[in-house]
């Protein structure tokens, strides 16, 4: 790779998170919904390039203890890190390597799964054309790769920005965050580059140096992506979260003129990208000769769970749960649904749950899931989020959303191993965190399934 962004990676490391978008459990779904069935999660073989330190891949690992995982970076001293942070949380089925895309060999054996998240626009076109081909040689026949890349029609106005923020650091403004402070108090109030401004502001000099700084930072049109991606031998099967097909800032008045002026769907998917001033995708890709059904049945629906967005509001479906004893259930398999759902014919209940989720208030996955959301007696983070909270990182829901916390909170995190009582943690928390709401704090925590089980 070029000695620029090896250099970076080497030098400095890229904030540990987790990425909800390259979740198989997610991505297996708009897989399905574009026709193709993959391998189970639960059982397969999923490998992820460029996986940092590990916070990724992991929590996929003890979700899934029954697959084989492996990660690979060109930064040994992530790869370092990952191995020990796996072995702290007991992760036996992850291998983590150092490797150049270019040159690496995984053996015969394909993958069901590849993921390459924050990757595609941080590297020079020659490793850009390697990842699609490494793909397309490497996955299985129905497998899937989740490749996510930066959009040239919402990256073009943050350019401007970005070229005037270093010409203030050459002339010698200090670091990058003061120079972004300086170009905020000379930019007009009325200007669009404020918001830009103050988005790169909140995004912190950390994330910064490796995406809009970076030494590489290409984006590219989805046509563009979609012809190269061809070109290697694979096939666009939509967003791997199927509720970002279309931007969701636009509205259907919008989306009809679109469709009208541009009846080519690609040139369609362009042009709305262009009007919602879009920054970003991630796609699902497959072998040119996977076996995609041309014409998907609304049946598939019934293979996979969903849950409601709190933007379902009052929504049939979503009273219709909680009237049943599905509702101790996070994510509610279709299956089951249709059991308290006698007002629907099995083709109208998925037919709504299929609009709903190309809209987004329904939230699709492959499998169930469920978890006490009360807070347990005697708090335990777990082996995984333990050593992430005792080092500082963000910490994995039950849903692959990392979650990053105050400073002052990751010692009192760091002591929910098990050992202490609610009380116990309340008592250390009103000295070192005064100003927090223990008891409700402790409940967010819970509701997001800090305290159970990845799997």
């Amino acid at each position: 790779m070029s000695d620029p962004v090896h250099a970076l990676y080497e030098t400095r490391a890229y904030p540990a998170m987790s990425h909800p978008l390259s979740d198989p459990a997610v991505s297996s779904v708009a897989a399905l919904l574009g026709g193709l069935r993959t391998a189970r999660p639960s059982a397969a073989r999923i490998l992820e390039i460029g996986c940092c330190s590990g916070l990724n891949l992991i929590p996929l690992a003890l979700r899934w203890p029954h697959s084989r995982f492996t990660g690979i970076d060109l930064a040994e001293s992530s790869i370092l890190q990952a191995r020990e942070l796996a072995e702290t949380a007991g992760a036996r089925n992850v291998e983590f390597l150092a490797a150049d895309l270019r040159t690496f060999d995984p053996g015969p054996e394909p993958f069901d799964f590849i993921i390459a998240h924050g990757f595609f626009s941080w590297v020079p076109d020659e490793v850009k054309s390697a990842l699609l081909d490494f793909c397309a040689r490497r996955l299985a026949p129905n497998g899937i790769a989740t490749v996510s890349f930066n959009l040239e029609a919402g990256w073009k106005p943050r350019f401007p920005v970005i070229e005037k923020t270093r010409a203030i650091l050459q002339a010698g403004a200090g670091d990058l965050m003061s120079a972004l402070a300086i170009l905020r108090t000379v930019t007009e109030p009325d200007s669009p580059e404020v918001a830009i401004i103050d988005d790169m502001l909140a995004k912190g000099e950390e994330i910064l140096a490796f995406d809009d700084f970076g030494p590489v930072n290409d984006p590219w049109p989805l046509d563009r992506f979609i012809h190269a991606a061809g070109s290697a031998g694979l096939r666009w099967l939509g967003e791997s979260d199927p509720g970002q097909n279309f931007p969701r800032s636009l509205d259907d008045s919008t989306i009809d003129e679109l469709r009208r002026r541009f009846p080519d769907p690609l040139a369609f998917q362009n042009a709305a990208d262009a009007v919602a001033g879009r920054t970003f995708r991630s796609g699902v890709l497959c072998r040119e000769d996977a076996p995609v059904e041309a014409r998907v049945s609304m049946e598939r629906m019934f293979e996979i769970a969903v849950r409601f967005d709190a933007s379902a509001g009052d929504s049939l479906e979503k009273r219709m749960i909680e009237m049943s004893d599905l509702a101790s259930f996070d994510y509610v398999q279709v299956e089951r649904l249709k059991e308290v759902m006698g007002d629907f014919t099995s083709q109208e209940l998925a037919r709504r749950l299929y609009d709903g989720i190309q809209a987004g208030w329904v939230l699709p996955r492959i499998e169930a899931v469920s978890f006490e959301r009360q807070p347990p007696a005697t708090p335990d983070l777990g082996a995984f989020r333990l050593a992430c909270a005792r080092r500082g990182l963000p910490l994995v829901d039950i849903w692959h959303r990392p979650c990053s916390f105050p400073r002052q909170h990751y010692p009192l995190l760091g002591r929910m191993d098990g050992t202490r009582t609610r009380a116990e943690l309340a008592d250390l928390a009103r000295t070192a965190c005064p100003e927090l709401a223990f008891e409700p704090w402790l409940a967010h925590l819970a509701g997001r399934g800090m305290f159970a089980d990845y799997a």
